[in-house]
C-alpha cells in the first residue's frame, strides 16, 4: 500500500501543478494544466509510458530527459517565488 504524502510534499505538488504544463509553456500555452507523475526510468521495461507521450525516446530527444525536465521545473519555481532556493 502506498503511503500518504506528507503536507510539505502536498504543497510542493501543489506549487508543480500551478506552473501549468511544462511543454505546453513551451509551445506558448502558458494556461494548460500540468499532468503531474513520477520521473520514470525509460531503461526499464515497462516505465517512462505516460499517457501523453508513447515514444519516450522521441520525447526525450526533443524536449530533454525526465531529469533534466526536473531541473528546469525546479528552475521555474525558483524563478516564480514558489520555491527558496538553499
Amino acid at each position: 500500500m502506498a503511503r500518504s504524502k506528507t503536507k510539505k510534499e502536498r504543497e510542493h505538488m501543489d506549487k508543480v501543478a500551478r506552473l501549468g504544463c511544462l511543454i505546453c509553456r513551451k509551445e506558448g500555452n502558458p494556461y494548460s494544466p500540468a499532468e503531474l507523475h513520477h520521473i520514470r526510468d525509460v531503461t526499464l521495461v515497462g516505465l517512462g509510458k505516460e499517457s501523453f507521450h508513447n515514444n519516450s525516446r522521441a520525447f526525450s530527444k526533443k524536449w530533454g530527459s525526465q531529469k533534466e525536465l526536473l531541473i528546469e521545473t525546479l528552475n521555474l519555481l525558483v524563478h516564480d517565488g514558489l520555491l527558496q532556493e538553499e
